[in-house]
C-alpha cells in the first residue's frame, strides 16, 4: 500500500498538534475528525484524533483512495524526519500486526496500515494497542475505535462523493456531481 503523507503530513500534524484549535467536522466518543483538503481545493483524506493518557495525539487517517494510517504526535520526542523502521503493532492478546513507522514531522510519525479484514478488526475491537520499535514504545487504549472509524469512512465516502467532475472545456457547462455509494471498509 502506498500511502501519500506528503499530500496531508503538514495539514495532519498542525491539527493533531493544536487540537484546540480544529474545529471537528464529526465527533465519535473520545474522537474528533475531520476532512482535509488540498491547496487546490481537492479533498484529500478524513483524519480523526484523540488525546491518550501519556499526551501522546493518536491518529487515524484514511485517504480519498481508502489507504489508511495510523498517526502519533508527541511534542515530547524528537524524530528524525524522513527515517523509518519496522515496528511491531500489538492489539490486546492478538498476533503482533508488523508495520513500518515513517518519521513525517519532527514530532510525529505516520504507520501505514494494511488493507486487511484482520487489521480493521483488531483496531475496531481491540481494547489496547501497543506499538513497538526502536524509536519508542507507545500503548493507548482503543475506546470507541470501533464506531470513529465507520465514522470516519463514512467522511471519506461522503467527501469522494460530493467532488464535482472537471469535463473538457466544450463540455464544462455540463459539470455534475459524483453519485458513488461505497461500501463500508
Amino acid at each position: 500500500m502506498t500511502l501519500r503523507a506528503s499530500l496531508f503530513a503538514a495539514l495532519l500534524l498542525a491539527s493533531l498538534m493544536a487540537p484546540s484549535m480544529w474545529q471537528a467536522a464529526f465527533i465519535s466518543g473520545v474522537w474528533q475528525g475531520n476532512a482535509n483538503y488540498d491547496t487546490d481545493g481537492k479533498f484529500s483524506d478524513c483524519t480523526m484524533a484523540a488525546q491518550a493518557e501519556n499526551g501522546v495525539l493518536v491518529g487515524f487517517v484514511i485517504s480519498r483512495d481508502y489507504d489508511w494510517g495510523l498517526v502519533l504526535a508527541d511534542e515530547t520526542r524528537d524524530y528524525n524526519v524522513g527515517s523509518a523502521e519496522p515496528v511491531l503493532l500489538i492489539v490486546d492478546e492478538l498476533d503482533a500486526i508488523p508495520a513500518i513507522a515513517k518519521v513525517i514531522d519532527v514530532h510525529g510519525i505516520l504507520i501505514p496500515l494494511e488493507d486487511s479484514a484482520r487489521v480493521l478488526e483488531a483496531l475496531r475491537e481491540g481494547k489496547v494497542l501497543t506499538i513497538a520499535g526502536k524509536m519508542a514504545k507507545f500503548s493507548f487504549k482503543l475506546t470507541g475505535t470501533d464506531a470513529a472509524i465507520a465514522e470516519l469512512a463514512a467522511c471519506v465516502a461522503e467527501h469522494r462523493s460530493s467532488e464535482k467532475v472537471k469535463l473538457p472545456d466544450q463540455r464544462r457547462e455540463n459539470s455534475f456531481s459524483i453519485s458513488a455509494s461505497l461500501s463500508s471498509i
